[in-house]
């Protein structure tokens, strides 16, 4: 696979089982240069702070709640 644009690194997230070191599905993607470099203990927070917002509200509401912060 080749990669259109520049990438800062890349990101993977296992979704672990039952049992220890189980993994049933592994994704992955990059993460892109932008405008503002962050580093990787930044997007961990920002990780965390998303995840914790999945208590709050389900994917369609925190997907319209971020696409508002856009305008």
């Amino acid at each position: 696979m080749r990669v259109s644009t520049g990438r800062w690194g890349e990101i993977t997230i296992k979704k672990q089982s039952k049992g220890k070191n189980n993994f049933d599905a592994t994704k992955s993607f990059s993460i892109t240069n932008t405008k503002y470099v962050y580093s990787i203990e930044e997007l961990r927070e920002i990780l965390n702070i998303s995840v914790n917002l999945t208590e709050k509200y389900n994917f369609k509401e925190l997907k319209k709640k971020l696409e508002g912060l856009d305008k």
